[in-house]
C-alpha cells in the first residue's frame, strides 16, 4: 500500500478521508512542504520553527499566510498567536471560499466536490451527531401575533443586541452560481465578524445595514440560518435551495443538516386566493394547492417554518404557529 500525500492526509484532518478532491483543493492552496507545516498545527510562530527546522520568521509569514488563505484559524494565548487548522470540512468550506484571491479553478473544484462527494459525506455527518449544527429563523412578519417569539429565534434581536457586525459573501452561492439571489448576504455578528473583518474577507456594516440586508434577503426567497443553539450565534446566514451546502442534499436526499425553527406555516382557507405565490417560493415543496377548495395547503412533515412563503402571499393568508416547545432548541 502506497504512502499517504500530505494532502491525503490534510482531508482526513478535517474529517473527509478518502476523498478525491479535498486533497487536489489543499494542493492548490499550499505547496508541499506548506502542506508538512499545516499538518504540524497547532503552533505558534516559534513552534512551528523548531519543528520544521526553519527560520522563526518564515515560520510568522507562513501562518499569516495560512491564515489570510482560511487554512487556519488563531487565536491569541500566554504563550502567544497560536494557529490550528481547520477543525473540519465545514470550517474549510466556509474559509478558504472567502480566499479573497481564490481563482475560478478552485471554486469550480469546489462545486465538483459539492455534487459529487459531499452528498455522501453528508450522510456521516448526518449519523455522527445528535443534533444539526444549524437551524432556520422564522422571518419574524410572519409569526401568528398570539405567539411570542423568543430572542434567540429573532433575526432582528440578533441583530440589534450585536455590538459588531459584518456581511460576508455566501460561500455557496459563490461556488455554485445555481441562481440570481444575492451573493453579500452572510451576516457574521460577535466573535465570527471580528475574525472576517481582521482577515480582510467581510466589511462592517450597521445595524441598520444589517437589518435591511434580512429584509432584502426575505423579498429574495432566502431562508435566515443560524447555529442551533439558544446563545451565543455568531452568523445569520441567507440561504437558498439549489446552492447551499446543507438544503440541496436535504431537498433531494432528506438528509437532514439543518433543523427547522419551531414554528409551522398555517394557510386560512377563507383568505387564501389560491394564487400559487407560496408554491412556487417554498423550497421544500411543502405547500401544495388544493384543486377541488381551491386553496393552498401546507405539508407539516415537510414544512421547515421559514416564513418565506408569507412574504410573497398578497392575501396575508399564511402565518406561522408554534409547533415545538422551546426545548427543542439545545441550550448554548
Amino acid at each position: 500500500m502506497s504512502e499517504k500525500s500530505v494532502y491525503e492526509k490534510l482531508a482526513e484532518k478535517i474529517m473527509v478521508p478518502g476523498s478525491v478532491r479535498i486533497p487536489k483543493l489543499f494542493a492548490m492552496l499550499a505547496d508541499e512542504n506548506e502542506a508538512a507545516m499545516l499538518l504540524a498545527l497547532p503552533a505558534t510562530a516559534s513552534e512551528l520553527a523548531a519543528k520544521m527546522n526553519i527560520d522563526p520568521s518564515l515560520a510568522e509569514k507562513k501562518l499569516a499566510e495560512f491564515y489570510h488563505k482560511g487554512l487556519a484559524f488563531k487565536s491569541v494565548k500566554p504563550d502567544g498567536v497560536r494557529f490550528r487548522l481547520d477543525r473540519d470540512i465545514v470550517q474549510f468550506h466556509d474559509a478558504t471560499i472567502l480566499w479573497p484571491e481564490a481563482p475560478k479553478a478552485y471554486f469550480a473544484l469546489w462545486q465538483e466536490f459539492m455534487e459529487e462527494e459531499w452528498p455522501a459525506y453528508a450522510k456521516i455527518v448526518e449519523s455522527a451527531i445528535p443534533k444539526p449544527f444549524t437551524r432556520i429563523i422564522p422571518v419574524e412578519a410572519s409569526v401568528s401575533a398570539k405567539n411570542q417569539i423568543l430572542s434567540f429565534e429573532s433575526a432582528k434581536e440578533l441583530i440589534e443586541s450585536a455590538k459588531v457586525i459584518c456581511v460576508t459573501k455566501c460561500t455557496c452561492r459563490l461556488i455554485a452560481g445555481k441562481c440570481d439571489r444575492p451573493i453579500e448576504v452572510c451576516l457574521q455578528i460577535g466573535k465570527a465578524a471580528e475574525y472576517n473583518l481582521d482577515r480582510g474577507t467581510g466589511r462592517r456594516v450597521t445595524q441598520a445595514e444589517a437589518l435591511q440586508i434580512l429584509k432584502d434577503s426575505e423579498e429574495a426567497g432566502l431562508m435566515h440560518v443560524t447555529m442551533n443553539r439558544s446563545a451565543d450565534m455568531h452568523f445569520i446566514c441567507n440561504c437558498c435551495g439549489c446552492c447551499c451546502i446543507a438544503m440541496p442534499v436535504m431537498i433531494k436526499y432528506g438528509t437532514r443538516m439543518t433543523d427547522p425553527s419551531r414554528y409551522l406555516a398555517t394557510i386560512d382557507p377563507d383568505a387564501c386566493q389560491a394564487c400559487g405565490a407560496c408554491v412556487d417560493r417554498c423550497w421544500f415543496t411543502a405547500i401544495t394547492m388544493d384543486e377541488e377548495n381551491n386553496t393552498a395547503i401546507v405539508a407539516a412533515d415537510k414544512c421547515m417554518g421559514c416564513g418565506v412563503c408569507q412574504v410573497s402571499c398578497p392575501a396575508e393568508a399564511i402565518k406561522l404557529v408554534e409547533s415545538r416547545p422551546r426545548e427543542f432548541i439545545p441550550a448554548a
